[in-house]
């Protein structure tokens, strides 16, 4: 039995509410974020363009920004439990989000699980700057990325498997969206938790996902069946 690892998704997955939407909900004009929204939607901006024109317009610095996630954004329920046992067993758990760090991070250090391997856009500003921020995305993932999802979720299922024993190393992919994740799910991961637009898109194009809810009791209790079988407690 190879190693097992878990890439999660950030925004409502991992975290129990779309983190990136509460940083600028009430922090940014709302026609103006309206109207970007609108050209994304239409196809006219990438996810990347939407993302920075909104957080461009928020009236705080990353830091600011930071601290209001750390304080009022949860990890779900069992998260603490699949990482642990993962990493007891020898396997990696990462986060790959089409999200900025300045507001993931902190969550994940708050949640005490700042093992995580973290793959997301960055804001390379000074923490203390006020917007325009200057960002940054994955250099790896710009030619191989097909979603334009910021972050090349397949990219990183696939380096986390040659990392970790290769073709005998499994990787779990847990999240709620589509796009880069729909991708993920369909051509790179090796089992499939989703909830959400990823659990209908699984289900309309007969993708093998399992649903999870509230909590991650349906991820602990396979990373728990494949674990125990390599002799892991």
């Amino acid at each position: 039995m190879g190693i097992i690892n878990v890439v999660f998704d950030f925004d409502s997955t991992l975290a129990t509410t779309f983190v990136g939407g509460e940083m600028f909900r009430g922090y940014a004009p709302k026609d103006k974020v309206t109207e970007a929204s609108a050209r994304h939607k239409a196809n006219e901006t990438s996810l990347r363009v939407y993302q920075e024109e909104v957080f461009d317009l928020i009236t705080e610095s990353t830091s600011q920004m930071s601290k209001r996630a750390a304080e009022n954004c949860s990890i779900r329920s069992l998260a603490h439990e699949v990482c642990e046992q993962v990493w007891n067993s020898g396997g990696t758990v990462a986060v790959a989000s089409a999200g900025l760090d300045f507001y993931i991070q902190p969550v994940l250090d708050k949640a005490g699980l700042n093992k995580i391997q973290l793959h997301s856009g960055r804001v390379t500003s000074d923490p203390t700057e006020l917007p325009p921020f200057r960002y940054d995305y994955p250099s790896s993932f710009r030619e191989t990325c097909q979603s334009d999802g910021v972050v090349c979720k397949c990219e990183v299922i696939n380096s986390m498997r040659r990392e970790n024993g290769g073709a005998e190393s499994e990787v779990i992919f847990v999240g709620d969206g589509v796009t880069s994740d729909a991708c993920a799910a369909a051509n790179a991961a090796d089992k499939v938790f989703a909830t959400g637009r990823l659990l209908d898109y699984c289900n309309k194009n007969v993708i093998p996902a399992t649903e999870f809810g509230e909590d991650f009791e349906p991820v602990l209790s396979y990373v728990l069946s494949k674990t125990s079988v390599n002799g892991a407690q």
